[in-house]
Parts: structure tokens; C-alpha cells; sequence
């Protein structure tokens, strides 16, 4: 029944087990347990045919389907719908390989059997001398899915890695794996790389001392790969790289690439498990001393010296838990220490193979084999993530290699390990981003595939500045490969999860795309717009879009930015405050308007926004302003500017015309009749306008009466005397009456403000 159906449909599925709905995870397992558990109405299957199912579903599946299914087992697993006795059935068939069972099914039930170890790393210690004599003696493959079974005998949790206890060098598992590798190590036709890789990762995760151990294996690959000299080959290498036996192209690759994986590997110990084991010992002695101090302080005994002892144990505690952390942070600086200066630099046991790599990475002429060039570039990759300074060596030729190698898988492989040093390294690569972006123009599909693959991690996990270079991604939007397409948008959509990301970069994006010399078709601008745009949901960034893009009328240089500027302003949601702000910022791009796609561009704009606007003055006025400017802004778009704006003062530019300020009078004001209104305006209508104010300098205020009320004013008011001719710029200083008007203090009476008070009280009463 289960192999009738298309497996391909069926582990499309395998995937969504790390869905983080719950709900969706479920069901997907309750499927799974429906196709292979239980198939049959409902009956749980025998142990026999639960592992054959589970055995089947490995047959032809990619990476992330091994993964995907390793989930699931795990799930499985915790849910008891695989029992321990379909696990000894899989066991049992690697072990005793009974008589008929095929090569297949022996890798199927050992990478079935690794699934279940990362659940339960037992499995591997207790069973590890079997599946050492079973695991080694069959095809490559064979030994390359036990070394991955083996890996899980490393436990993952923190409490149970201290009671795990590694193996020596002198267990069967160091003789038994080092000798299939190199007795297999001139066999070709066979994948010796990734038997070795896993192979390194197995040694490294069991062995108590590894370094040692795959020194002497390169020892002996390297007496397959070059002539023999005396002594250690290691030490008496110097730093001219060896010349290669031409016939050892095939031994060349494989010793590369065991370099490389033994530089990652060794990174992977020191900076993991060592520094967790280093750590450990540190708190534990820690702990020893801080029960020392606790014992000493118990055998006091007045209660005098235990409240003295109280307070003195918890000094105590503080100073050692100060003590620790400074521990953790000295143990930390010891282990990158060992990484930058005793594995791939100084008298580390591989830094006598970086003059070989360079030489190989900067002459491809001498190794014209594709594989070894790779496998050069890969190694140099991974000893690059171990050390910062060789790191910063070699960064140059890295990035040569990068834009000038003609194999495609290496450009891939570069880009991927850069990845890698950009997450290690963030500083020393923060100058070649703009290398890393000129890759989305590659020729080759897969380069550009990967590239994007990279960025997308890198910009959503803030490693890199998302600005600058964004527009090149969204130029992907338009690529000729579907795969590509694809992968541009689910990174714009995830991008858009973060707040105000897509906002913050769309007017670079618009000025990068909108520049002729990009050779971007006006179709093509257009559709990335209208995708992008779709972000842009909230009214503050649309009208911030809105004024920013007007003002970048004034900067463009051809007729094609103003058809894609007024284009981008026609895909915004408008309200009252967007339209105010285009006619705010009309006089930026009314020479525009002449053009007839802006302006049915704009025109467009005013139909949008009548259907969410209920203003239609507003939208009229502005209606009206643009036809204006499209009938009158003909000919050359940057002639007549003046001559438009001085025809637009009543409709473009009518700004409010602040009120008349009036001055309050101080007491209640006196009530005159219309016809002495009448005269006094009059007679000031025929005098002339008063002289410009003066600021005068600083003076005393002239003191106020109780029941005045001057309204936040010090000063007195000025005005012109009625009485006076109209030639006459003579003014009148009145103190205020009860009842009387004010009248403000004449520039020329500041010198008597300054005398004494009684001087100018009787000057102001004679004057009265």
C-alpha cells in the first residue's frame, strides 16, 4: 500500500515537522503515523514492518529531507510509535547482516539508526564494539553512514557531556578508521571526501586527544601524495610548497580536502567542547574552595563571630562568583589564544600547509584540475575561520578568486565559506560587502542562487547593513531564473517583518533603479515598484514618501526619472495630509507637469484619493493647480520656472495671512460713538505710515498700574498723536486713566525712561 503511493508527494510533507504552528506539526506527524505506523484500519504494524517503513523513506532523499526525517523520528520516538524492539530489528540487521540483505538496505538501517542515536546517545555507547567490526568492513558508504551513527555517541546536553567519558588512541575504533581511510585512499570512483569528512568529525566528537591522531594520518597521506623525505614529512616541509607527483591528481584532491575539514573540525573542538570542559573545571574548583570557606566559618562558634561569619560567607560568595565570571572570560581568552596563534599559524601542526594552498589558490595555471583547485580554495576557506590574521592575509585573494575563477562551483563555495567569516569576522569584512552584492550580476545561475541565499541570511540576522546595496537585490525581483524570482520575494517578505525596514531603504532603492545608467527598463522599474510598494501599509511612511519623493524631483537629471518619481507617488495610499503635502510641495515638481505622463501620473492621484477622501475642496483646489501648471508649463521644463510661479502666487503659493494684532487697553475702554469711529479712521487714513520700529536697547520697564492688565507686554504702547499735522512724527505718551486709552512710549522719549522716577513722572504729568 505505502509503496504504491508517489513517495516525492508524500515527503514534500517532511518538511513542515519545524513548522512553529503546533497544530500544523500534529498533523503532520499524525500523517506519517497513519501512512507507516499504523497503515492498515487503524492496527499498529510489527516491529519488522515499522523499521522496513522507516528504512523506505530514506531511499533517494536529499539533505533536508534527511534532516526533515530526522525530526520526525525524533517525535516519533517521544510519542512511543516506535518501539524498542523495531530499534533492535534495525540493530540486528547492521550487525548480524543477515543473508540476503542488500548493500541499500544496510546504509538505509544505519542512517535510521543515526536518527534515532541523536535521541538516545546509548545507543551508540553501549552497542560502539559492533558497530565498529560491522561498520568498517563494507563499501564506503557503508563507513561513511556508521561514522555519522557514531557522531551521536557524543552526548549534546551540557550535564551529560561532563560523565562522558572519550576513548584513547590506542581503541580499535582509531586503527580500524584510519585504516579503511587510507586503504581506500587510492581507490577512485568511490566518495573517499565524504567518507573522510565524517570520519574526522567521528574522531574528533569520541577521541580524548585528536590533533595527535590526525597528525600521524597526514603523515601517511602525505607519503601517498609526495616523495618520501626523511624524518617527520610535517616538520621538514619548508615553505616553498612541494612539487606534486603528476600522476597523484587524485590523491592531491583528497589530501586538500582533508586538510580543510580537519581545520573546521578543530575549531569546532577547541572553541566547543574544550571550552565547555574548561569552564566546567573552573566552577567545580570554585565550588571546592567556596565549601572550604564554608566548613572553616561552621567550626566557629560564640554567636558573635556567626553573625561576623554570616556576613563574611556572603562576601565570600559575592567575591567568587566575581571570580568566576572573571574565570569564564579568562578561559574564553585562552582558548581563541590557542585558535589565532598554535593551529594554522606559528608551529601549528597545519600551518605548514598554507604556502601550499596559496600557491594553488594564486596559480591555477599549475593545477589546471578543476577538483584541486576547489578543494585548494575550500581548505584555505576553513583555515581562514580558524585564525583573524590569516583571515585578513588572504582576504584579497579570496575575493580575486571570487570575481575572476571560471569554475562555477568554486565562485559557490567561496561565497558560502564567506558567509562563515562574515559570522566569525564581521569587522575584518565589512569593506568587501559591495564584493559580495557585485555577485547577484553573475553569469551563472547557481552563483546567483547561492548569492542570494547568503545575503538573505546575513541581512536578516543584522550581520550586514541592509542599506547601500539593497537595490541590487531588488533588481532580483526581475531575473530571467524562476528560482531566483522566488527566493528575492521571500526575502522582501521576511525583511518586511521588521519594522520600518522596507520603508527605511525604498528611496534608495527608487534613486538607484531610477537612474538611466543602472539600464533598467522603465517595465521592469515599474514592476519591482509595485511589489514593493505593497509594503508601505502605514500613513506616516506614506506621507514621509510623499515629501521625500517630491523633493527628488529637484535632482533629476532626464524625462525617465520624472515618469518613475510621479509613478512611484501614484502607487501610495493618500489622506488629506499626503494631498496638503504635494500641494505643499508643489513648486518642486510643477515644471514637471507639462510632460503628459506625469501628469496623468498625478491625475491619477486625485482619483485614488477621492475614493477614500471626503474633502473635495481640497482634492478640486489641488486639481485645479495641476491643470494649471500642465497648461502653462509647456516648453522646455527648466525655462519660465519664475514666469509659472509668479502666475501661480494666487493658486500655488497663499500662504495665511496672520491676523492684526490687537493691543488690549489697560482699564475698561471708553465707549465712543459710530460717527467718532468714522472720524478717527479718517484722519488715519490720511496720515502717513509710521517709521519702522527700532528695537530699543535694553531699559526698565515703566511700572504698571494694579488694574492694568497688560497681556504678557512690558512695554507701553506707541501710536501717533491725532492732534498732531500729518508731516508731524511727534508722539503722544500718556500714562493710562481709569477709564482713558493707551498710548505707547515714543522712541525718543528712551533717554527720559532711563533718569530718575520722579523726573520722568513729572515730565509725563506736564506733558499731560
Amino acid at each position: 500500500c505505502i509503496a504504491a503511493k508517489p513517495r516525492r508527494v508524500i515527503r514534500r510533507m517532511l518538511v513542515l515537522v519545524f513548522n512553529p504552528d503546533q497544530n500544523v506539526k500534529e498533523a503532520v506527524v499524525n500523517a506519517y503515523i497513519r501512512l507507516y505506523v499504523k497503515p492498515i484500519s487503524g492496527k499498529k504494524c510489527g516491529p519488522e514492518t515499522v523499521a522496513k517503513n522507516l528504512m523506505n523513506m530514506t531511499y533517494g532523499s536529499t539533505i533536508g529531507e534527511i534532516m526533515s526525517l530526522r525530526e520526525l523520528i525524533k517525535l516519533l520516538i517521544e510519542k512511543e510509535h516506535v518501539s524498542p524492539r523495531a530499534i533492535k530489528v534495525l540493530l540486528d540487521m547492521v550487525v548480524d547482516k543477515p543473508d540476503g540483505i542488500q548493500p541499500h538496505e544496510l546504509n538505509a538501517a544505519t542512517m535510521v539508526l543515526s536518527m534515532v542515536a541523536s535521541s538516545d546517545h546509548t545507543l551508540v555507547s553501549q552497542n560502539l564494539g559492533l558497530l565498529v567490526h560491522a561498520g568498517f568492513t563494507g563499501d564506503v558508504e557503508l563507513a561513511k553512514n556508521t561514522c555519522i551513527l557514531l557522531q551521536q555517541g557524543a552526548p549534546a546536553k551540557k550535564q551529560d557531556q561532563q560523565e562522558f567519558t572519550r576513548i584513547e588512541e590506542t581503541h580499535r575504533l582509531v586503527s580500524t578508521l584510519t585504516d579503511k581511510l587510507l586503504s581506500e585512499f587510492d581507490t577512485p570512483a568511490v566518495d573517499w571526501v565524504g567518507f573522510a569528512n565524517e570520519a574526522v568529525k567521528a574522531l574528533f566528537a569520541l577521541c580524548e586527544v585528536p590533533d595527535n591522531i590526525m597528525r600521524e594520518l597526514l603523515n601517511k597521506l602525505l607519503l601517498k601524495t609526495f616523495p618520501p623525505k626523511q624524518g617527520d614529512l610535517l616538520d621538514n616541509m619548508d615553505d616553498a610548497a612541494p612539487a606534486p607527483n603528476p600522476l597523484a591528481g587524485l590523491h592531491m584532491y583528497r589530501l586538500l580536502s582533508m586538510l580543510g575539514q580537519t581545520a573546521l573540525s578543530t575549531l569546532v573542538h577547541l572553541d566547543t567542547r574544550v571550552l565547555d570542559q574548561l569552564k566546567h573545571r573552573s566552577a567545580v574548583r570554585a565550588q571546592i574552595e567556596e565549601n572550604k570557606r564554608e566548613n572553616k566559618l561552621k567550626r566557629k562558634g560564640s554567636s558573635l563571630n556567626k553573625s561576623l561569619n554570616e556576613s563574611g560567607v556572603d562576601a565570600a560568595e559575592e567575591e567568587l562568583g566575581l571570580q568566576g565570571a572573571t574565570a569564564d572570560d579568562a578561559e574564553a581568552e585562552h582558548v581563541r589564544q590557542v585558535l589565532e596563534r598554535e593551529i594554522v599559524t606559528g608551529q601549528g601542526y597545519l600551518a605548514r600547509f598554507v604556502p601550499l594552498l596559496k600557491q594553488i589558490c594564486s596559480c591555477p595555471q599549475l593545477f589546471p584540475c578543476h577538483r584541486i583547485q576547489n578543494a585548494a580554495v575550500l581548505a584555505l576557506c576553513k583555515f581562514m575561520l580558524v585564525s583573524s590574521s590569516l583571515c585578513e592575509d588572504c582576504i584579497q585573494l579570496l575575493f580575486t578568486l571570487l570575481e575572476k575563477s571560471t569554475d562555477e562551483k568554486t565562485r559557490c563555495n567561496i561565497m558560502i565559506l564567506l558567509h562563515d567569516l562574515i559570522i566569525r569576522f564581521p569587522n575584518l569584512l565589512v569593506n568587501w560587502t559591495n564584493k559580495i552584492y557585485a555577485r547577484l550580476s553573475d553569469d551563472a545561475v547557481k552563483v546567483r542562487q547561492t548569492t542570494i541565499r547568503v545575503l538573505t541570511n546575513l541581512i536578516l540576522n543584522d550581520m550586514i547593513k541592509v542599506k547601500g546595496n539593497i537595490s541590487e537585490l531588488a533588481c532580483c525581483l526581475e531575473d530571467e531564473d524562476p528560482k531566483i524570482r522566488s527566493l528575492t520575494k521571500l526575502f522582501f517578505t521576511e525583511l518586511s517583518k521588521k519594522s520600518n525596514a522596507i520603508y527605511n531603504v525604498m528611496a534608495d532603492i527608487i534613486s538607484h533603479l531610477s537612474d538611466p545608467e543602472t539600464g533598467r527598463s522603465q517595465d521592469q522599474f515599474q514592476s519591482i515598484m509595485k511589489y514593493l510598494f505593497e509594503f508601505i501599509d502605514k500613513d506616516k511612511q506614506a506621507e514621509s514618501l510623499v515629501e521625500k519623493l517630491c523633493h527628488r524631483f529637484r535632482a533629476t537629471r532626464s524625462d525617465r526619472q520624472w515618469h518613475d518619481l510621479s509613478f512611484c507617488l501614484s502607487l501610495l495610499s493618500y489622506n488629506e495630509k499626503s494631498i496638503k503635502k504635494l500641494l505643499d510641495n508643489i513648486v518642486c515638481y510643477h515644471d514637471k507637469l507639462a510632460d503628459e505622463e506625469v501628469y496623468s501620473n498625478f491625475t491619477a492621484i486625485v482619483e485614488k484619493a477621492r475614493k477614500n477622501i471626503k474633502n473635495d475642496d481640497l482634492l478640486n483646489d489641488f486639481e485645479t493647480k495641476l491643470r494649471f501648471c500642465h497648461d502653462k508649463g509647456g516648453g522646455d521644463a527648466t525655462a519660465g520656472t519664475d514666469e509659472i510661479l509668479s502666475q501661480m502666487k494666487d493658486l500655488i503659493i497663499k500662504p495665511p495671512q496672520p491676523a492684526a494684532k490687537q493691543t488690549r487697553t489697560r482699564g475698561r475702554r471708553k465707549k465712543v460713538s459710530s460717527s467718532e469711529e468714522e472720524e478717527e479712521s479718517e484722519e488715519a487714513s490720511l496720515e502717513p505710515p509710521p517709521p519702522p520700529r527700532t528695537r530699543p536697547g535694553k531699559r526698565k520697564p515703566a511700572p504698571v498700574s494694579s488694574e492694568e492688565s497688560d497681556d504678557g507686554l512690558e512695554l507701553p504702547t506707541i501710536q501717533h498723536s491725532t492732534e498732531s499735522s500729518a508731516d508731524s512724527e511727534d508722539f503722544e505718551i500718556t500714562l493710562p486713566k481709569k477709564g482713558g486709552r493707551n498710548t505707547k512710549k515714543p522712541p525718543t522719549a528712551q533717554k527720559a525712561s532711563r533718569k530718575g522716577k520722579s523726573s520722568a513722572t513729572g515730565r509725563r504729568t506736564r506733558r499731560s
